[in-house]
């Protein structure tokens, strides 16, 4: 059986302490460590390190430079940890970590000051099994109403704390093929679809004021990213319009009796993690900011004595279910 799935946010290749407050960095003129590393409860943990480009140095066509000689110190909980280097400026740590664990990073390159950052390890947050129903949304750029698959569930946010979320579905394609020696097994692919925001309050959705100045609503990694600014301590159930944008709709030849299905990832996240993704989705939807006729977001940063994000985060996920989608 092969499975096919995409990267985690592609955040690795592409965020600590308790603390309410990221700093937003300022343009400096001095090489600074990048460093970014989001923990989680997964047996593996990567760490991209590479080298921030001075102001002063920047033109088109520099390139960002990977470090592959820093020296890391991981620590949970006190306790250090083995990192691995796999070159290209990726590191890693193999060790499970779990809900409430501390994490500490220092990162140290020679003629580089030293980048340091603390995260932890959030709890997951219980979901209920899911539905769907059929529904149709006015689609404004094409002027019509356009099918789509409404999946729902219900979490419940802790009154206790301030919290932040990121939800998406993930489907799954699954079909019966038979192999060269004549073998019949299941092939499985997964991939995240567009999720349309026009049904779900929590969710930013751009109006047609938003439209006429050149903004989107799209989300960076297809995160759909929110906080409990409006349900504080109470029960909500979203509802997210799927969209078929499936990657893998062609199979092998041989392949038949293909089957769908679905689920609702919901993401905990750490005020790190959220206002990371929350600074790049205001630079991508906004046309404006990136035309140069309004000022861009800088991007949030949590590392001491050096750029980029370590954050932590958390995944629950409802059941199965057989997905509606080109019934």
């Amino acid at each position: 059986m092969k499975t096919y799935i995409y990267p985690f946010l592609l955040l690795i290749g592409l965020l600590a302490s308790c603390k309410d407050d990221v700093s937003l960095p300022e343009a400096v003129n001095e090489a600074k460590i990048v460093v970014y590393c989001f923990p989680s409860t997964r047996d593996t943990t990567y760490i991209s390190v590479s080298q921030s480009i001075p102001v002063k140095q920047y033109k088109d066509g520099v390139k960002i430079k990977d470090i592959d000689n820093a020296l890391i110190t991981y620590t949970v909980n006190g306790q250090q940890r083995k990192v691995t280097n796999r070159g290209n400026g990726i590191y890693y740590i193999t060790a499970k970590q779990q809900t409430g664990d501390r994490i500490a990073l220092s990162v140290r390159a020679d003629g580089l000051p030293t980048a340091s950052a603390e995260t932890s390890i959030p709890d997951t947050v219980a979901i209920s099994d899911p539905q769907s129903r059929q529904t149709k949304v006015y689609d404004d750029d094409w002027e019509e109403m356009k099918g789509y698959e409404q999946v729902m569930a219900t979490f419940t946010d802790n009154a206790a704390t301030k919290d932040y979320y990121a939800v998406r579905v993930l489907l799954k394609n699954v079909v019966k093929r038979y192999s060269v020696e004549g073998s019949l097994s299941d092939e499985q692919r997964f991939y995240y679809p567009v999720i349309n925001t026009k049904n779900e309050p929590l969710l930013m959705s751009k109006t047609n004021i938003d439209d006429a100045f050149g903004f989107s609503d799209n989300y960076y990694g297809g995160l759909c990213i929110f906080d409990d600014a409006s349900i504080n301590g109470q029960s909500h159930t979203l509802h997210l319009n799927v969209y078929n944008n499936n990657p893998f709709s062609h199979f092998s030849s041989n392949a038949y009796e293909a089957k769908k299905y679905e689920r609702i990832e919901l993401l905990h996240l750490t005020p790190e993690y959220y206002k990371f993704l929350f600074s790049i989705n205001a630079e991508e939807n906004s046309d404006l900011a990136q035309y140069g006729l309004s000022q861009l977001m800088p991007t949030a940063t949590n590392v001491q004595g050096g750029l980029g994000v370590v954050a932590g985060w958390n995944v629950s996920h409802t059941a199965w279910i057989k997905s509606k989608i080109d019934d």
